[in-house]
């Protein structure tokens, strides 16, 4: 979603505006349901962009080509993706980003689609390695890193026990999820940058000026199989109801009697505090609480955490129930009763970046990667965010201090 805020100046003519984004969906980029596809950029990259930028990127294939493009939707009936990327370019030259720049949005997306190609298997030991190195070139050569270093980086971390640095072998399975969370990131950090180099372009300091705010986010989600994304996305939006409610049904009428306006109080029983308690509440722990909380347990599993959340929760709360069968819990929301399958929420909750990698990528030879991991760089002791990295436009993102090394889940960042 997003909040846009449009500023007029005096003679109510528009002066400037500013973007600020919220619960990016960064699961889409490694895992789509067949009847959805990845975001649509990538297809219109593959189908529209001219050869030579392609082949500087070593793309040479298709959407079908490409582990994180094939497994869904490649086409949209009456969409041509040629077309649209033709559109995007004149966009992003109309927001003033050269051809330069451009290719590095696109470095990205070619590095995405290489990073999803890359395949692993298991030794005798249970130790993950390549199994084969093609992927793994081109993915090292379009972000300027060098292919020894990754691949050990990926394989064999180093990680830091005590005062000493020890190197620890991964599995097939650890190493498969974190290239999916360098991927997510990847692109978080990328569609980041460009808001934030959207918004340079359209700023306009001219003093004071008066605006109007425009909040575009998506509506209440009930899928076949509801997940972490969808908790999220529906908690938001039983906030958003939750103060419009209270804006437009309390306030209002309290406004009324200040005025003297005869008025009796209606009572619209809304009042969706409970089913949001459920969810943020600490004490005692709603679901994100819990969620996190299993997060730095050594031994947790979705199992373990889904019937930490049973315990707390069940026959205590109206708003609470235990499903019949599956592995999950059903929430009572303002819109409709929904079942969450809580299955995969631990590793979707850490989405653990490998930070061997990230140094890698923060001390990339190619600019515009090395300026999206900055805050991993060598000597870096602050995050600077990734909405300041294209073309030096700065973002709606405040800077924060990163604590190095340390466990942070999706909710603490």
């Amino acid at each position: 979603g997003k909040f846009i805020r449009i500023e007029f100046n005096f003679a109510g003519q528009i002066a400037g505006a500013n973007i600020e984004w919220y619960l990016f969906e960064k699961p889409r980029v490694t895992n789509q349901s067949k009847q959805e596809r990845n975001y649509h950029v990538f297809y219109q990259f593959m189908k529209g962009a001219e050869r030579s930028v392609k082949e500087r990127l070593l793309i040479d294939k298709g959407p079908e080509g490409f582990a994180f493009t094939r497994r869904c939707r490649q086409t949209i009936e009456g969409v041509d993706d040629g077309a649209e990327f033709a559109a995007l370019e004149a966009a992003l030259e109309t927001t003033g980003i050269p051809g330069s720049e451009r290719v590095d949005l696109f470095r990205v997306l070619a590095a995405i689609l290489h990073m999803g190609n890359m395949q692993f298997q298991a030794t005798r030991n249970d130790e993950a390695i390549l199994r084969e190195q093609v992927a793994a070139e081109k993915l090292c050569h379009v972000l300027g890193i060098p292919l020894s270093e990754f691949t050990r980086a990926l394989l064999r971390p180093s990680i830091k026990a005590g005062r000493d640095w020890v190197t620890q072998s991964r599995t097939k399975q650890q190493v498969e999820l974190s290239v999916e969370a360098l991927a997510r990131s990847m692109y978080e950090r990328m569609f980041g940058a460009l808001v934030g180099r959207i918004n340079a372009a359209m700023r306009r300091p001219e003093g004071k000026s008066t605006f109007i705010g425009v909040l575009d986010i998506a509506g209440f989600e009930i899928l076949e199989t509801n997940s972490f994304e969808q908790l999220c996305i529906n908690y938001t939006n039983e906030r958003l109801q939750q103060f419009f409610n209270r804006t437009m049904f309390v306030l209002e009428q309290e406004e009324y009697t200040r005025e003297g306006i005869e008025w009796s109080f209606i009572d619209f029983g809304m009042d969706l505090q409970p089913t949001i308690d459920l969810i943020d509440r600490t004490k005692p722990i709603g679901v994100m609480s819990c969620l996190d909380e299993e997060c730095v347990m050594p031994k947790a599993t979705d199992k373990t955490f889904t019937e930490k959340l049973h315990g707390l929760w069940a026959g205590k709360s109206d708003k609470y129930e235990v499903p019949r069968f599956a592995l999950g819990f059903t929430i009572k929301h303002y819109a409709s009763q929904v079942e969450y399958s809580t299955a995969g929420w631990l590793e979707k909750n850490k989405d653990p970046l490998n930070e061997n990698v990230t140094r890698l990528l923060g001390n990339s030879s190619e600019p515009f990667v090395a300026q999206l991991y900055a805050d991993y760089a060598d000597g870096a002791a602050a995050h600077r965010p990734a909405d300041a990295a294209l073309g030096g436009g700065g973002g709606a993102r405040v800077a924060t201090t990163l604590k190095r090394g340390a466990f942070r889940t999706v909710g603490q960042r």
